[in-house]
């Protein structure tokens, strides 16, 4: 069954067509990736996706609801969660509050009961911190839950934003080279995260990404772009086999 579909999506930017017509949809609890060259156009999906560009046309259909033209607040509060490429934390905020902010898309409360502290906006918080604390022992962070952003080492950085993320109960998570900058063996530990976040607690998950080896470990379906079209959809063996895909990144 499909959870999110793309149709005819385009982007264009003056005479460049950074997306360039293309339809795909991901299946509810799959892993779909997507690679390609840079300047490919996978970023610029997901800006669309989570509504930081207005498409030029196409329309972005998630669980039958066309969202193409909805704000980027909306689209988190109906269950989109996304990371970046680089880490977009706050440094000088704990690690616990910095998850906290994943919880903002489900604030309800009026301002003016916000600065009244009332009783349901007590309650309220508690579930909050509650939520973000299971999302730390879901990730074994606790031993840094207090510490500053700006303290920690990059790679546990890499899984606080995955957290954040998280923390705003995604149906579909997109994570953005989720292993830039990690090594081999944090890179392991990023693909069983995926594996669990996907089995555990039921995510579907799209991923842009250069890494092959955690492309292949992880995804069940994998879509190479180049100039933003198509050139290949498949399993990542079929995908890596493919003449064109191989072209695109080797030349000749």
């Amino acid at each position: 069954m499909s959870l999110f579909a793309v149709e005819d999506l385009a982007l264009h930017f003056g005479g460049i067509r950074a997306v360039d017509g293309i339809s795909f949809d991901v299946r509810d609890g799959e892993v779909f990736a997507i690679i390609g060259p840079n300047g490919a156009g996978k970023t610029t999906i997901f800006n669309l996706i989570s509504r930081l560009y207005q498409p030029t046309s196409g329309r972005l259909i998630f669980r039958g609801q066309d969202i193409t033209r909805r704000p980027p607040h909306v689209v988190a509060s109906l269950g989109i969660a996304r990371t970046f490429q680089n880490i977009e934390l706050f440094a000088n905020a704990t690690l616990l509050q910095n998850l906290l902010i994943g919880r903002h898309s489900h604030v309800s409360a009026s301002i003016l009961s916000q600065i009244l502290y009332t009783p349901a906006v007590r309650r309220a918080e508690i579930a909050h911190r509650g939520r973000a604390e299971e999302v730390i022992a879901f990730l074994g962070l606790e031993r840094h839950r207090d510490r500053l952003i700006a303290d920690l080492p990059y790679g546990i950085r890499k899984v606080v934003e995955i957290g954040r993320a998280l923390c705003i109960d995604p149906r579909l998570l997109l994570l953005d080279e989720p292993s830039s900058g990690l090594n081999v063996e944090e890179t392991q530990e990023i693909a069983a995260w995926i594996d669990e976040i996907r089995g555990t607690l039921g995510v579907t998950v799209i991923m842009v990404e250069h890494d092959m080896s955690l492309v292949s470990a992880v995804s069940d379906r994998v879509m190479a772009l180049n100039y933003g079209r198509i050139l290949a959809l498949g399993t990542a063996a079929e995908v890596q086999r493919d003449p064109e895909v191989v072209r695109a990144y080797l030349g000749g």
